[in-house]
């Protein structure tokens, strides 16, 4: 009767709770059976395609790590050629210590051969070709067709390798899962060990790299060039002739900044006595006459990368230094034209030939001397490699001629000053100036190349 409960829900609602623990029963059993079962050949498939992938990905991450590593080592190389080549900051270590920077550069050089010798066993390619002579347990179905691997590929032609495939069964594709997994996994193992070599040779760069830039930075704050500490007097006089450090500054005065609108990468400049003015060179082959109070009354282009100008007194004509033709080049002020060009044999100047073609002469200077060509001689600076002041006699106003070894009076290195980048005469002191870039100094140096006396000039790139 509508209303009426039903005689079975008592016993219906009492048999739940049992109906759901069997429930519940067969399903964790059902999953311990699922999860000791062999598995299926598509599931053994797509855990084998899985571990490949992985095993794919690390071989990858091996390859960028080392790419990484050279990277560093990169780096570390130019920072250390630079500091071990460049002569003004060998310079300053001691010379007890510089005997042994050979023998660590000896170091430095085999480590770093080693460690080129382990990046290319990390990024080399690897030929691992299993040798699978039976079909093993599982018989010709599970036995593995060479379907996958390149080599194998082309052993067949284009017909018969599809007819493979046609033709192929899941055991016998795991099987060259498998193997293909196996062979990874021994490409893997040797780049690890390549690459845990490498970086090890990487970390010995690195304190090799740290060891040299200490080296040098401890001589810099306890030596210096020139055998004083860095902390001593900055002025050195050297037993002088007529020429202490006092007279040098004395003679020379106090220096006074005068601005020169329109005048740009100066590189050289000489007073013209007769003209009452300055000519200043350019790199980039401008030639500017200034007046005393800066302003600039004519601009000239000259041909040539001009790195100084001395003033020919007995003819009032200019010479120009043009460094990377290695000329010079004589101007006549009166008409504003160029009238000769000497070329110089640098080689011959020089007494060797140079070690770098950029390294050219940097500064000139004219020298009255009875009884010299041309009525005195000129003087030239050699930037580096060697750096040498030169001294030569030639008439700029004589015919135009390569300029060698037979013009050459006299050669003088100015030890252990290099980076030499600009020079001129002083009537006064009767000895020349030379600018040492590098050290920042000035250099009071006799006829004979003696360096008589040396200050500190303010400033950077003083040419």
């Amino acid at each position: 009767m509508v209303g009426e409960e039903s005689p079975a829900s008592p016993a219906g609602s009492a048999a739940g709770p049992d109906e759901d623990e069997s429930k519940r029963r067969k399903k964790e059993a059902r999953l311990l059976a699922e999860s000791v079962r062999p598995l299926d050949p598509r599931e053994r498939y797509r855990a084998l395609v899985d571990s490949l992938e992985e095993a794919r990905d690390l071989v990858e991450l091996a390859d960028r790590k080392a790419r990484f590593a050279l990277l560093i080592m990169g780096a570390l190389n130019i920072a250390f050629f630079f500091l071990a080549t460049r002569s003004e900051i060998v310079d300053y270590l001691p010379e007890w210590l510089r005997p042994f920077l050979g023998s660590y550069l000896l170091v430095y050089a085999g480590v770093a051969l080693f460690f080129f010798l382990e990046a290319i066993e990390a990024l080399r390619p690897r030929r691992f070709r299993p040798h699978v002579p039976y079909p093993g347990e599982g018989g010709p179905d599970h036995y593995p067709e060479g379907l996958r691997y390149y080599e194998d590929i082309l052993l067949r032609d284009l017909e018969a390798y599809r007819r493979a495939w046609r033709d192929v069964r899941f055991g016998q594709l795991n099987a060259e899962l498998a193997m293909q997994g196996h062979v990874m996994a021994r490409i893997n193992f040797d780049k690890f060990r390549s690459l845990r070599r490498l970086y090890g040779g990487l970390r010995v760069l690195t304190i090799l790299a740290g060891g040299l830039l200490a080296m040098l930075a401890l001589s810099m704050l306890f030596y210096h060039p020139s055998g004083l500490p860095a902390s001593g007097a900055r002025v050195q006089a050297r037993a002088a002739a007529g020429a202490p450090a006092t007279a040098l500054s004395s003679a020379l005065g106090a220096p006074v900044a005068v601005p020169v609108p329109g005048v740009r990468e100066a590189s050289g400049i000489a007073w013209h006595p007769s003209l009452g003015r300055f000519f200043v060179v350019g790199d980039r082959g401008t030639l500017a006459q200034v007046e005393p109070s800066g302003a600039v009354t004519a601009t000239h282009r000259v041909k040539g990368n001009l790195e100084d100008v001395a003033v020919h007194g007995p003819s009032g004509r200019l010479v120009l230094l043009a460094e990377k033709k290695g000329e010079l080049v004589v101007w006549d002020p009166a008409s504003a034209s160029e009238t000769a060009r000497f070329p110089l044999d640098v080689a011959g100047i020089l007494g060797r030939a140079p070690a770098e073609r950029n390294q050219g002469f940097e500064g000139i200077v004219f020298r009255p001397e009875a009884g010299r060509p041309g009525g005195g001689v000129f003087h030239l600076v050699h930037q580096r490699k060697p750096a040498r002041l030169v001294t030569i006699a030639f008439d700029p106003a004589g015919d135009a001629r390569t300029l060698g070894a037979a013009e050459v009076l006299a050669r003088h290195a100015l030890k252990p000053f290099e980076d030499l980048t600009a020079v001129t005469w002083s009537e006064r002191l009767g000895r020349l100036l030379v600018i040492a870039e590098s050290d920042d100094r000035l250099l009071v140096v006799s006829y004979d190349g003696t360096i008589d006396a040396e200050m500190s000039l303010p400033g950077g790139q003083q040419e």
